[in-house]
């Protein structure tokens, strides 16, 4: 160790004579500097090296270093090291059912053959995975109720708590719900006020002659303009495919509700078609919603028409 020496030959001898000793502390010690993730150490070397010499203990450290932890768990009961199959049931961080699986296999290790209810008891306060209702099966029929009774009450408890917090989180549900629906009928009995000579913010002409759009901030447009302004300005390809898919199929659903007489399950189908479209064309208002604020970054030749505008007479 002082000479930094890693060859493998070197470290694979060295096992060796560490497990002729009786003693495994030294060879467990060896393991820990040199066997751990990414070290040196042939691991496959060193169990085969173990388990010759009967090295049940470096065995689970081993295992463990190999991520095998289900039979180092199983080898530290055989063994009878609990505190070391807690120790490697704990270092699984990526599968609560695992963990969870080996944590029930000590415990029914202790209650089975060792028939210490009250430790199988306290194992319930060393981890956060196990409750008192995972052991109960492992329990004889004759086991003493009293030993169970703090573990009981303590879990009813947390159930309690939970309880508790779902029925809290209902109430808020509940209230999110009566503020939505209150929302839903304030929109419903929604209106806004069109002057009668209020003009069309694009065309200039008067509003009320077409079909028209009206923002809450009272900004009036007619439906055609809204719309080829924003095909024409602001919507990406995406949108601009979708709007003539939706202009499309409103056109051949209401020619084909004025041929067969229609019906309100057709009048229906339009009002969903037509929603989605205003959503994509009238979602905010042009002049003070996102489509002016996105357009401040364009230049003025670049919008409307403004080279034209912009443009210096001749000399």
């Amino acid at each position: 160790k002082n000479l930094k020496n890693t060859d493998p030959v070197v470290l694979n001898y060295l096992v060796s004579l560490l497990c002729q000793q009786s003693d495994e502390t030294a060879l467990i010690a060896f393991l820990a500097d040199y066997g751990g993730e990414g070290g040196p150490l042939d691991l496959q070397y060193a169990i085969r090296a173990c388990k010759a010499a009967g090295k049940k203990e470096a065995c689970v450290h081993i295992l463990a270093s190999l991520q095998q932890y289900e039979q180092a768990v199983d080898l530290a009961l055989e063994i009878g090291d609990i505190e070391l199959a807690k120790m490697n049931a704990d270092k699984i961080l990526d599968s609560d059912d695992l963990r969870k699986r080996l944590w029930l296999r000590i415990a029914r290790h202790v209650i089975e053959k060792e028939q210490d209810v009250k430790k199988a008891i306290a194992f319930i306060g060393q981890t956060d995975i196990l409750k008192v209702e995972d052991i109960l099966p492992f329990f004889p029929d004759f086991a003493v109720i009293d030993d169970f009774k703090d573990a009981i009450c303590t879990s009813l408890e947390d159930y309690h708590r939970h309880i508790e917090d779902l029925k809290r989180g209902m109430e808020e549900a509940t209230k999110s719900a009566e503020l939505i629906r209150k929302d839903i009928t304030d929109l419903r009995g929604r209106f806004g006020l069109v002057r009668s000579n209020q003009k069309c913010g694009f065309c200039q002409q008067p509003v009320l002659s077409a079909g028209l759009y009206l923002f809450p901030c009272q900004h009036a447009f007619h439906m055609t303009c809204q719309e080829s302004w924003m095909v024409r300005e602001h919507l990406g390809d995406v949108d601009i495919k979708r709007v003539r898919e939706l202009k499309a199929a409103i056109a051949a659903e209401e020619e084909r509700m004025h041929k067969a007489g229609g019906g309100r399950s057709d009048i229906s189908s339009v009002d969903r078609l037509q929603a989605e479209l205003d959503d994509i064309v009238a979602g905010d208002c042009p002049l003070c919603g996102v489509p002016a604020i996105e357009s401040i970054g364009k230049p003025f030749g670049a919008v409307d028409g403004g080279a034209q505008l912009w443009s210096l007479p001749p000399l």
